[in-house]
This record gives C-alpha cells, structure tokens and sequence, in this order.
C-alpha cells in the first residue's frame, strides 16, 4: 500500500468511523492514532497488527 497524505488519511478515518458507528462500535483513542500511524507508513503492517491485537485485548 503507497503512504497516504494526512488528509486522506483523515478523510478515510472519518468514513470508516462513520460506518463503525453505524453498527454501535467506536474507537479509542489509541486505537485511531494506530490505525493513523500505519496508514501514515509511520508503523509496519506486522507491527500494526501486533499492537492491535494488544488493544483489543487489553485496551
């Protein structure tokens, strides 16, 4: 995946907390600012998903 621009970055946040929200669901601060860094191209995928796991199961 290329590294998108922060306002794309934000645009898609917004969508998809749109739809999250839809359903019930939010995200966390932390969980928003993991998801920023990675499509940022600040976090690799695999630690991504590392730290991911973590929130979810621990917050």
């Amino acid at each position: 995946m290329s590294q998108k621009t922060v306002v794309q970055v934000e645009s898609a946040l917004c969508c998809a907390k749109g739809s999250l929200a839809v359903e019930g669901l939010t995200l966390t601060a932390k969980q928003e600012q993991l998801v920023k860094d990675q499509l940022l191209g600040n976090v690799s995928h695999e630690a991504f998903v590392k730290q991911a796991l973590k929130l979810s199961r621990h917050g």
